[in-house]
């Protein structure tokens, strides 16, 4: 792998600093009466993502991605609303079931796309300039070459957590999305095509997102009482849809494993 040149890890602190801005002013806009805050909040949280990835480069993923990682889960109400409702109409399952089940799922929706009290708002803001901060303050000194360790550790995790498919295991294909993300939002921080994704990679986390919103609409399916004791071919369907995305998701992190 490219190590990143002092020019490269300059260039990164940079984009990433100003990616900070960008969601501090994304964050400003939700106190704004127009808009939709479901979009508004998807974007804040996929921008997060991304940060998290750029933090990890500089090896700050114990402190200043856990800025960023705090806000995500504050506004992940929104977003998860519409994603297990986006999904359920995926399936198109038709059952006993399935009216009610529909229901629910877009009143959580209407009820979750509400603005966030403005003192939240300012505490994500909060969250966002101690993290920029951060990365601003760390020395020059060095700097590549830590650069370097950090995206050599989100390089080896990746590889690490694709193999852990295999296992099968409900975390291991979690574990393994949060990974691809991680890295691929590293590299995006670095000059344009220094550091390419490896084959499959971008649709691997596609992949692992689809199979994750299925989970997650598994355990709130299971969660509001609609279980395998009263709607069998519900769970037929869904099972058969996990297991469908899941060995494709094995197959496809083989060749990134060999492409790394």
């Amino acid at each position: 792998m490219k190590s990143p040149s002092e020019q490269d890890t300059e260039f990164a602190r940079e984009q990433l600093a100003t990616g900070c801005e960008t969601m501090e002013r994304m964050l400003r806009g939700l106190l704004d009466s127009k808009g939709r805050i479901a979009e508004e909040v998807h974007a804040i949280r996929k921008l997060g993502k991304s940060l998290r990835g750029g933090f990890a480069l500089f090896r700050l993923q114990k402190s200043a991605a856990k800025e960023i990682q705090a806000i995500g889960r504050l506004l992940s109400e929104p977003r998860d609303a519409v994603s297990r409702l986006n999904t359920w109409q995926k399936l198109e399952w038709e059952g006993n079931a399935s009216a009610a089940i529909l229901g629910l799922l877009e009143q959580q929706t209407h009820s979750a796309a509400r603005r966030p009290p403005e003192a939240t708002v300012q505490w994500c803001v909060a969250r966002v300039t101690a993290a920029a901060k951060e990365l601003l303050e760390l020395p020059t000194t060095d700097l590549a070459e830590q650069v370097t360790l950090g995206l050599n550790k989100l390089s080896k995790q990746l590889a690490k957590r694709c193999r852990n498919l295999d296992h099968r295991g409900e975390e291991d294909f979690h574990n393994a999305r949060k990974a691809i993300k991680a890295y691929l939002g590293a590299i995006s921080y670095l000059p344009e095509g220094s550091i390419p994704p490896g084959p499959k990679m971008v649709e691997l986390a596609e992949l692992l997102g689809d199979e994750n919103d299925l989970a997650t609409l598994s355990a709130w399916i299971e969660g509001h009482g609609f279980t395998e004791h009263f709607e069998p071919d519900l769970w037929v369907k869904v099972t058969e849809r996990r297991l469908k995305l899941q060995k494709k998701a094995i197959r496809d992190a083989a060749q990134v494993v060999a492409g790394s």
